[in-house]
This record gives C-alpha cells, structure tokens and sequence, in this order.
C-alpha cells in the first residue's frame, strides 16, 4: 500500500513538472507571436510611411520634369495598393486593431479616390503634380504622427521591452516550478526512504522487525544452498515480561526490553543479525555456523550476557530468556518451518524451565498433537462430545452424600483420555477458557435440575473454574446466565477456586467473591495448602468450605506432624467460619483421623470414585449411607 501511494504521488511530481514545462513553453512560443505581431504591425506602419515619402518624391521630380509622369502614375499605384491591402488585408488585421488606424485608412483611401483623375492626366514636366503634392501633405503629417504615436518612440519600446519581461518573468517561474518540483521529488525519496526503515525496523528498540529479519533468512538460506553452509535460527522469549508489565507498568516495560534489545546487539557478531519479532519476543540469526554444539553453546552465552540483572525505574529486575534453537538444513529447508521449529524449541526450553533448547523432531509431534486437540476441543464444546463425571462428597458423620463435585473427561478419537489439567490448559492457550468453562458449569446444573425432576432430593453441585476464566474474564456474568438458563436455584451451586487463582489478582479477588455470594451460590477453597495465600488474604475472602489437598491426606498416617498439621487447618478453618472438605480419602485409618479432628466431609475413592450421572442417581434414590471397607 505504501509503495503505491509513493508511485501515485511520484506521478503527480512528474506530470507538476510536465505540465509546467509545457506551460512554459507555450508561454514562451505566445509570447514570441505577439513580439512578431508587434513587429509586424511597425513594419506596416513603417512601409506605408515610405511609399507616402516617395510618392510625394515622385510628383515633386515630375514637376521638375526629372521623371516621366508614368512613373509617378505607377509609384501612386503602388501607394494605393498598400491602402487597400492595410484597408481590407487579412494579413493587416492586427495593424487596422490600433486606435485611430481605421479611420485614417479610410480618409486615405477617400483622397486618393480624389486625386486619381489628377493623376491621370498628369505629363512629363507638368507642374500641377506640386498641387498634387500640397493634397498629400496632410496625408503624410496624419501617418507620420500615427507612426510616431502607436509603432516607434519610447511607446513602442515600452510594449517591446514588457514582452521580454514577461518572458523573463516566465523563465524565472518555470525555474521556481521546476525547483520546486525537484525539492518535492527530494523529499518524496526522503520519505520514501524513511517508511521503508519503518516498514522494516521496530521503533521500540529500532532493531529489525519480523519483516526484514524473514527477508534475511531467506537470502542466508539461499547462500548456504549455494556454498553448503548451516544457519542457525534463535527465537527468544522472555519469561514473566507480562507481570513486569503489570506490576511495573509498561513504561518499565518498553525500558527493559531497549535493553534486552541492546545487549543483544553487542553480543551478535559480524554477519549475525538481531531482530525484535513482536512483543517480548526476540530472533537471532547466525551464518556459517559448524553445528548443533556450536549452536547451543552460543545460545548459552546469550542467555548469559541477557540474563544479568538490570535496574529499571529504581527496580532491581533480572531478566530470563527461554531461547529455541533450529538449524538448517537438518531441521528445516524452508524459512518458515525454520521459524516455525526454533519457536517450538523455545517453547519447550519454556515449559521445561530450560534457558535454551535444540530443536527435536518429538518436540514437533507434540505441537501437533496440541494443535489438533486444540481444534478438536473446540468442535467437542460446540457439539457437546465432552463427558462430565460426579464425585460424591459425604458427611463425615453420617455418611450421606450431602454434595457432588462434576468432573471433566473427555475421550478423544485418536489421543484416548486426555487429563482434565491438559483439557483446561489447551483450552486457556486456545482461547476457549470462557466457552469451556460455561459447558461444564451448564452441564453441572442441568444435570442438578433432571434430578430433581426425577423427584429426587439432588445435594449441591460443585464446579471447579479455572484461573483464566475467574482472573481475564467475567464470572460474575457468567454464573446469572447459566443460573438463569437452566433455572438452578443459586443455594445449590458451589464454586470452586484454588488458592492461586485467588492470589493472581489480590486487590479485585475479595470484590469478585462477594459478588459471587451476592449471587447466592456458595464458595470454597479448593487445594489448601498447595498455593501462596497468606492469612491476611484468606479471612478477606467470603468462602463458605475449605477442602484440604489430598497431598496432606496420603501421607497423614505416615507423618504425626501432618496430623497436627490437619488438625490446625480444621481449626483455622472453623474459625473462620468455613466447613472443612478432605480430598482424596484412600485410606480408612485417613477418614478415621480427619473425622477425630473435626473435619466435617470426605472425598475420595474410599467413599466415592467419580460417577456418570445415572449412577449418581442411583445413589441418591437409594439415600443410603456409603459403607465403608475397613483395614
């Protein structure tokens, strides 16, 4: 687009100067015209002037009998030729245009008509040709004084010279215009010049962009072909960038990544490029490089000259790359797969808490495989192929079930089971958080209202949100929606969130909760013990049930701290106001501590594994107690 708009304007400069150009020139061929006008028009008046003096020269030698009257009869022909010509000539037109030239043509052409049978009869050495000579007198002082008036004197000279101003004047223009245009074409270059730097380098850290850094590869690509080199592609990511972001602000963002971006640039090489790709992410570039080994050791050095601390905006901050190696030609042949391998290292270096990562065919598989089940998600949320399970959750005392928690499972065609943590990542990387999210809960209490329709005393169910859904979008809306399709009252539903999930926005979480038990439903504390909460956050938030993680209940007969441990939990919890829920109960001598020490329900496999609705159910037509097998 931008090309074209410069070919569009460089078009207008050139036919600005064209059209001046021509402008000129007809100026100049106009006003050579009139200056031959003026001079011809002068040249008539001057002629008619000296075929009048010799006419009377005539008449004044045949009265001297010095010529024969025939001549002075030819030389008044000759006289009122040149009248009628001026008279009626069309060649004479612009010369009868002056003031006063008409009139006098025709009192000319008036006395020669007079003084023509005169003429006539003139003979040699006949003195009435002076009487002839007195009539022409007055004729000679009307067109010496319109000579001398209209083509000769300053007058004329005047008009002359203002026509050759006028040409200056347009030489003088034509040579602003073409200046003009000149400087215009100048800085059309100029800026043609500075888009293409733009179009090709970041204005953050003004390295390369994407763009250029594509264009590079290619050109390296092709001279390895040719001369049988490697190149290496470094794709870089930096780690935590975002909560710098948002601690810091971006300000302290754009500082820092000028000086990621600086170091490196003093860290490359002659023939090495560095590029800013977009964000966070940055791409390096190596030619004539010997191998893989050559390759990771360089990237270790990057990692070491970036990963240096730095200060920003008085804040001590230590930066942290995750850097994807991929070579060609082993790894690739074309650019795109190259990028497309060395971003597929990066993300594995990434997910493995590695500072760098060569590329490996296993780590393509694996990005194709989550590909393929991120689309396949999205088409099993539309169509409904997800499978949703109960866990009963019973009370201690009496064990009845008294809540279910819904469980996602989703079996896929080619891949089998694949984990409900895997379902929630794939769908929080893919952009499906939300739609996921409102499946299961929607799910959750349709299956709480066919209960009851099947005139059974349904307990509370128990949905677990996952930390995109509760900390980037609305859950608030999200739960008076499902609550208002599905006609659920709010009492029965129970929102689950994990500590973490809590912790990820420390100012908004006690807003957000309270709005949620503004709704009605009730909330719980899943997987205490596992996150960074601290005190002060917790009594903060408006839950109703705290559930114990099942890695303190494994090991509770193995560890008396862990008893201890339990029991100072069921305490904090109680006095706060919360009921206590214990995870994965296996063991009867765990169900035995945990009720000893106050802990109000159970949930587990020794009570409970997670259940199709129909059984579940079943379970609740029965309204039995769960029998329990002892050790």
């Amino acid at each position: 687009m931008k090309r074209f708009k410069l070919l569009v304007l460089t078009c207008v400069v050139l036919l600005f100067a064209f059209s001046s150009v021509i402008s000129s020139q007809r100026h100049s061929q106009m006003t050579n015209l009139l200056s031959l006008s003026m001079k011809t028009v002068s040249w008539s008046a001057a002629e008619l002037e000296m075929e009048l003096i010799r006419l009377q020269h005539a008449f004044r030698r045949v009265a001297l009998s010095d010529l024969p009257a025939d001549e002075a009869r030819l030389r008044f022909e000759i006289f009122w030729s040149r009248v009628e010509v001026l008279a009626v000539g069309e060649e004479a037109r612009d010369f009868r245009g002056h003031p006063g030239v008409e009139q006098l043509l025709q009192e000319l052409r008036a006395s020669l008509t007079r003084m023509d049978s005169q003429v006539m009869a003139l003979s040699d050495g006949d003195v009435s040709a002076l009487e002839l000579l007195t009539q022409l007198a007055p004729m000679e002082e009307q067109v010496r004084q319109l000579n001398v008036r209209s083509f000769s004197g300053d007058r004329a000279l005047f008009s002359l010279k203002r026509v050759f101003d006028l040409q200056y004047e347009a030489n003088i223009y034509l040579l602003g215009l073409l200046l003009s245009g000149a400087f215009l074409v100048i800085l059309v270059i100029r800026e043609s010049r500075n888009n293409r730097r733009q179009a090709l380098h970041d204005s953050l850290t003004n390295l390369p962009n994407r763009n250029l850094f594509q264009k590079r590869l290619e050109l390296a690509i092709s001279k390895g072909r040719r001369k049988q080199h490697k190149v290496a592609v470094y794709m870089m990511d930096m780690n935590g960038f975002k909560e710098i972001n948002d601690q810091l602000g971006h300000a302290a963002g754009d500082q820092l990544l000028r000086e990621v971006a600086a170091r490196l640039k003093n860290s490359i090489g002659k023939g090495e490029l560095v590029a800013r790709l977009g964000g966070d992410e940055f791409g390096v570039l190596q030619q004539g490089v010997t191998g893989r080994d050559q390759a990771l050791v360089f990237a270790r050095q990057l990692a070491a000259e970036i990963n240096t601390p730095v200060t920003i905006l008085g804040q001590r901050i230590s930066p942290r790359l995750s850097i994807g190696i991929s070579l060609f030609p082993e790894d690739a042949l074309q650019p795109d797969k190259l990028l497309n391998n060395a971003d597929t290292a990066m993300y594995a270096a990434k997910n493995e808490e590695m500072c760098c990562r060569l590329f490996e065919q296993e780590m393509e598989n694996r990005a194709l495989r989550k590909r393929i089940l991120a689309e396949d998600l999205k088409r099993a949320i539309a169509q409904d192929q997800l499978q949703q399970l109960y866990q009963p959750i019973v009370s201690v005392v009496d064990r009845r079930v008294i809540l279910v928690e819904a469980l996602l499972r989703w079996r896929h065609p080619v891949y089998g089971d694949i984990s409900p943590l895997e379902v929630v990542a794939l769908a929080e990387q893919s952009g499906l958080a939300e739609s996921l999210n409102f499946w299961v809960m929607t799910k959750a209490c349709h299956q709480n209202m066919a209960w009851r329709c099947e005139g059974l005393n349904p307990p509370q169910v128990s949905v677990n949100i996952s930390p995109m859904m509760y900390s980037r979008y609305d859950l608030v809306a999200m739960v008076e929606r499902v609550l208002a399709e599905t006609g659920l009252p709010a009492e029965q539903l129970v929102i689950e969130v994990t500590e973490d999930t809590t912790m990820q926005d420390i100012e908004s979480s006690p807003q957000i909760l309270s709005r949620l038990r503004g709704l009605g439903v009730e909330l719980a504390l899943d997987d205490f013990g596992t996150g960074h909460s601290s005190l002060s956050h917790l009594k903060k938030m408006p839950f109703q049930k705290l559930k114990i993680d099942k890695s303190f209940v494994r090991e509770l007969e193995a560890s008396p701290r862990d008893v201890e441990l339990i029991r100072a939990i069921i305490h904090m919890a109680h006095g706060l106001g919360m009921q206590v829920v214990a995870e994965g109960i296996e063991e009867y001598s765990s169900f035995r501590q945990l009720s000893q020490q106050g802990c109000e329900y159970a949930q587990g496999y020794l009570l409970y594994k997670p259940l199709p609705s129909g059984e579940i159910g079943q379970i609740l037509s029965s309204d039995a107690s769960v029998e329990l097998l002892q050790s």
